[in-house]
């Protein structure tokens, strides 16, 4: 049986297999898209923080901690919309 939970289908499957987008798959796969929404604007604000700090001014957004979450949230928003 194929799992639904992305993590586990990425683990199997990609060749991205980076451990730090795997646990932000984890940590946020089996919210609803109401929780994701929350999750989302509580990630990003975090996100608006860390760029605005002046020692982060010209560092490239992957070394932001709220990188993989950024990616993995917005990912299962959009599969929770069109494909579930």
């Amino acid at each position: 049986m194929r799992s639904n939970l992305l993590s586990e289908r990425l683990m199997a499957v990609s060749p991205l297999r980076n451990p730090e987008m795997i646990a932000a798959f984890e940590r946020y796969e089996r919210l609803g898209i109401p929780e994701l929404d929350a999750a989302w604007d509580a990630v990003n604000a975090e996100f608006r923080q860390w760029v605005e700090v002046p020692e982060n001014a010209g560092r490239p957004i992957q070394e932001a901690p709220q990188y993989w979450d950024r990616i993995a949230i917005g990912s299962l928003q959009e599969r929770r919309t069109w494909w579930e």
